[in-house]
């Protein structure tokens, strides 16, 4: 496996959580060309290899190919169009350019397209992938946005503070020099501080694009041999859907409630309040029963 060299690390929402994500530069590459059908089939182990053979054969093909190109010259396949034998020139044109105008769509018309079929969580991790939300400190002014940006760093910290710490120090910085310091720093701080989550092959891939100074190296031994950390469930509920789930209209009660049934984990209204305390929520629910609806 190949992993690039890594840009930043950034806190990302995505459709069901928010995490801090590695950040790489690359471009989308979109060619057309011949090929021996052999060399872009499924292959063997696949249940359609046979079928594929038997309709292709060792012919030569029209070949859409994409792949992304990262700063190290690392490839990533995203996939290949094959066409038929008898496909024209004319028609493989075709197929090029639609590949291209899929590529050239925006995340909104993305999300438009898959409201037209039942898509799938693998459609909208694409989606996300591709045009990741990055998070960014709010206008100081907006009080709710900015307390659920804060919390959601918060509920990050449980699993990885220092690098946390280093994201915030990076959106902060005031020269190019000290920021570009930061975000090498962050980078190691991000794989440091999730080291029980990396399989060997990943440890590898990883230091060659992105290797590690004496100080993280000390940093991630500690953690790979220490307590395994994990992202608590509860905070990251209540910092993910704080005002989409309207939470902050709720009892302490039918919070509880609310985040029991979202997380499976019980827990009852005091314990609750000292959590969203913990992490800057603020309640809009005034106290006493709720208002008879008219």
């Amino acid at each position: 496996m190949s992993i690039p060299p890594i840009a930043a690390i950034r806190m990302v929402k995505y459709r069901d959580q928010f995490r801090l994500t590695p950040i790489c530069f690359c471009r989308d590459v979109v060619a057309l060309g011949r090929l021996k059908a052999s060399l872009v089939g499924p292959g063997p182990e696949s249940v359609f290899g046979a079928l594929y053979d038997a309709v292709m054969g060792d012919e030569e093909i029209w070949v859409v190919g994409a792949w992304r190109l990262f700063e190290n010259k690392d490839v990533e396949v995203q996939y290949y169009v094959t066409c038929d034998p008898e496909t024209t020139e004319a028609e493989a044109q075709s197929e090029y350019l639609r590949v291209l105008d899929f590529l050239r769509l925006s995340r909104e018309d993305l999300e438009a397209f898959a409201q037209c079929f039942k898509a799938t969580q693998e459609d909208y991790d694409f989606i996300d992938n591709r045009f990741p939300k990055i998070q960014t400190p709010p206008n100081p002014d907006e009080a709710e946005t900015k307390d659920l940006y804060d919390a959601r760093l918060k509920a990050l910290a449980g699993l990885q503070p220092k690098t946390v710490g280093l994201v915030a120090k990076i959106l902060a910085a005031e020269s190019d020099d000290a920021r570009r310091a930061l975000e090498w720093e962050a980078v190691q701080a991000y794989f440091a501080e999730l080291a029980q989550y990396w399989s060997e092959e990943e440890v590898l891939a990883w230091q060659k694009a992105n290797p590690l100074g004496s100080d993280w190296l000390c940093e991630f031994a500690k953690v790979r041999t220490g307590a395994r950390r994990q992202l608590d469930p509860v905070n990251h509920e209540l910092a993910l859907n704080w005002l989409a789930k309207k939470y902050n209209m709720l009892t302490e009660a039918e919070l509880a409630d609310a985040i029991f049934a979202a997380t499976g984990v019980r827990i009852n209204a005091a314990t609750v309040k000292k959590r969203r305390e913990r992490l800057g929520l603020l309640s809009k629910r005034s106290p006493g029963p709720p208002p008879k609806s008219q």
